[in-house]
């Protein structure tokens, strides 16, 4: 059975897609990232299994129609501005959007999200442009962003949690288990690998958390129970990515691209979970670097995630000159 959205429902649903749920104090910490509006200047046609890459949806840092990511832009294609003082994106060029500017409307049985005007003035030649995309804002520098196989991925710390003073404790043949409340669980995420008891299967993944109740569920059943008279202690394995100065920090939002030879890593979006110095992060869900032992190290491009992209529809448009300019009014719609 499909799932039905009332008009009430996609409100709320839009608030959170746009960030525009951040006039109440204590949300402006938890709401999602502001979006930034960026333009593409390769030749693609938005399509459902879209993914930024080296040959699509690259920006017009230069003149040509190509792929100019590790480079300053020359074209005049703006940096982002800060719109609050509590964040920093001076790093990421696009638009950046301000949540508090959306206005939300229900328009017969859809419900729509407008933002006002946004103007690129460009000082020189940027080619053909062919639409826009919007990403969750981030704060990767230049030399990251997007250059091939710029970022390493590899084993990060393994963390262990219980001792018998302090225990998890878990029951055969559930699906989760609980880590005594004087015991942190703050540095566990989604999609860790569980191993380091008896009573875990080879190759279980953390699936859920409750980081309330301490409770950590599973992907596999409990082969054994966990306890102080055989083992009260359970260990975590993650991936991790180094990448220098990568300017990331918790929360932000992008998608990380295996490298060829990379077996082991799935292509996918990801939220920066911690960043524990300038040189290296670790995401939510957890990076797949490690599979029943089997060690996955490669390399990986680091790309802005594509949230909703759309090509011109009277486009390509041609930018030759300093002045030439693209206006663009934003309009999100569930239906």
């Amino acid at each position: 059975m499909a799932l039905l959205v009332p008009n009430i429902g996609e409100i709320e649903s839009l608030r959170y897609l746009i960030a525009q749920n951040n006039f109440v104090a204590d949300l402006e910490d938890t709401s999602p990232r502001n979006l930034v509006l960026k333009l593409f200047t390769s030749n693609t046609t938005p399509a459902e299994g879209d993914v930024p890459s080296q040959t699509a949806y690259f920006e017009p840092y230069i003149d040509g129609n190509v792929n100019g990511y590790g480079t300053t832009a020359n074209t005049g294609y703006p940096v982002c501005v800060d719109n609050r003082i509590d964040q920093d994106y001076t790093a990421q060029y696009g638009v950046l959007l301000n949540g508090s500017r959306w206005v939300i409307k229900n328009v017969g049985s859809g419900t729509t999200a407008t933002y006002p005007e946004q103007t690129f003035t460009f000082t020189g030649p940027a080619g053909n442009i062919y639409g826009y995309y919007v990403t969750r804002a981030n704060n990767m520098p230049v030399s990251v962003q997007g250059v091939n196989h710029a970022a390493s991925v590899g084993i990060g710390t393994t963390v262990t949690k219980g001792n018998n003073t302090d225990p998890c404790i878990g029951v055969v043949g559930n699906r989760f288990f609980v880590v005594d409340p004087q015991v942190s669980i703050n540095d566990l995420t989604l999609g860790q690998y569980v191993a380091g008891n008896a009573g875990v299967q080879t190759g279980t993944r953390i699936i859920g958390l409750d980081r309330a109740l301490q409770v950590v569920y599973l992907d596999k059943p409990l082969i054994d129970n966990i306890q102080v008279a055989t083992d009260p202690s359970v260990t975590f394995s993650f991936g991790k990515i180094s990448i220098v100065n990568h300017g990331l920090q918790r929360g932000d939002i992008l998608y990380v691209a295996a490298g060829s030879g990379n077996t082991t890593l799935e292509s996918n979006v990801y939220t920066v979970f911690d960043s524990p110095n300038a040189d290296e992060f670790v995401t939510t869900p957890s990076l797949t670097a490690t599979s029943n032992g089997v060690l996955g190290l490669n390399t990986a491009t680091l790309y802005s995630s594509i949230m909703y992209a759309e090509r011109f529809t009277n486009g390509p448009y041609n930018i030759q000159n300093n002045g030439d300019q693209i206006k663009i009014t934003l309009n999100v719609a569930l239906d």
